[in-house]
C-alpha cells in the first residue's frame, strides 16, 4: 500500500526545529534510536582581532523557513529531521546569540573571557562560589556565534563571509555541571579527526530524545531514498503499523521541503 505523505501536516514553519546529516545511514540510525548523539562541535569566535576556539559537546538545529533551507542543507547535508519547537524547549534547547566580529560586545567578551581565565587560574575555589560563577559565566561562550564569518564546507568550498546568523541555530548543549564530560575542549586537543572521534565517545552514553508525534518532517535527498528509509523503519523498534505508516507519511525530499509554502 502507498503511503500519502503530507508535508508537515500543517504545522507552522517556525515552529519546527531542523537537523541535518549528510549520510542516510545516520538519519536511519537516528530514527532507530528516537534520539541524536551529543558530539563535540569546533567553535571560533572572532571580535576584532581577537579569537577565540574551542569545541563544545552539542546537538544543533536550525529555525530556519523551509524556502530558507537551501544552504543550510548545501553545508550539512541532504537528509534530516523536522522537529516541534514545543520539544525542543522541553528538552532544554536554546536559540544561539549571534554577535558580530567588529562590535564592543564581542571584542570585550573576548578579552573578559582571557582574564577571567587567568583570575580563575591563581585563585579558584572549585568547591565553593568561585566555581559556580565560572560555570555560569564560560556557559555562556558555549551559546555563542559569529553572525558572519568565514566558512569551509566538508567539499573544500570556502566562503569568506557566511550568514551564520540566517540559519537560526538553536543548540542543546549538556549541562555545564556535568562531572562525566568536559564542557570545552582546547583547539589544540581536538585539531585531528582522530582527536575529534575520541572525544565524540566520551559524550557517547548522552541522548537527546524524541517520540513519533514530535516529528514534522524525515527529509531525504531523493524519491530513491524513500524505500531504503521506509526499510529502515519496518526494522526500527516500532512495532505498531500504524505508527510507522504515520512516520513514512512525514518523508519528503529537499526539494519538496524547500518548496513548500505556508
Amino acid at each position: 500500500m502507498e503511503i500519502e505523505r503530507t508535508l508537515g501536516y500543517n504545522s507552522k514553519s517556525e515552529e519546527i526545529l531542523f537537523h541535518f546529516t549528510r549520510e542516510r545511514n545516520i538519519l536511519s540510525l537516528i530514527l532507530r534510536d528516537f534520539s541524536f548523539k551529543v558530539s563535540y562541535a569546533r567553535e571560533r569566535i572572532v571580535g576584532g582581532c581577537k579569537k577565540n576556539k574551542f569545541a563544545v559537546p552539542m546537538v544543533s538545529f536550525s529555525n530556519s523557513h523551509p524556502s530558507e533551507l537551501g544552504p543550510i542543507i548545501k553545508s550539512y547535508g541532504k537528509f534530516g529531521i523536522g522537529l516541534t519547537k514545543k520539544w525542543a524547549i522541553t528538552e532544554n534547547l536554546n536559540p544561539v546569540m549571534y554577535v558580530s566580529q567588529e562590535s564592543y560586545l564581542t571584542i570585550d567578551f573576548i578579552e573578559g573571557i582571557k582574564h577571567f581565565f587567568k583570575i580563575i587560574e591563581n585563585s579558584l575555589d572549585t568547591s565553593g562560589q568561585d566555581q559556580l560563577a565560572f560555570n555560569n559565566v564560560m556557559n555562556m561562550l558555549r551559546y555563542i556565534k559569529n553572525y558572519e564569518g568565514k566558512l569551509k564546507r566538508a567539499n573544500g568550498e570556502k566562503i569568506s563571509r557566511y550568514v551564520f546568523g540566517k540559519e537560526k541555530e538553536w543548540r542543546f548543549v549538556p549541562s555545564i555541571i556535568r562531572e562525566d564530560i568536559r564542557a570545552f575542549v582546547r583547539k589544540d586537543k581536538i585539531r585531528s579527526n582522530c582527536q575529534k572521534m575520541n572525544h565524540n565517545k566520551s559524550v557517547d552514553h548522552i541522548k537527546l530524545p524524541f517520540k513519533i508525534d514530535d516529528i514534522v518532517y524525515i527529509i531525504v535527498e531523493n524519491e530513491s531514498d524513500i524505500d531504503a528509509l521506509s526499510k529502515c523503519l519496518n526494522g526500527s523498534m516500532i512495532h505498531d503499523k500504524l505508527q510507522i505508516d504515520k512516520l513514512l507519511s512525514r518523508i519528503c525530499t529537499c526539494d519538496e521541503i524547500i518548496n513548500q509554502n505556508d
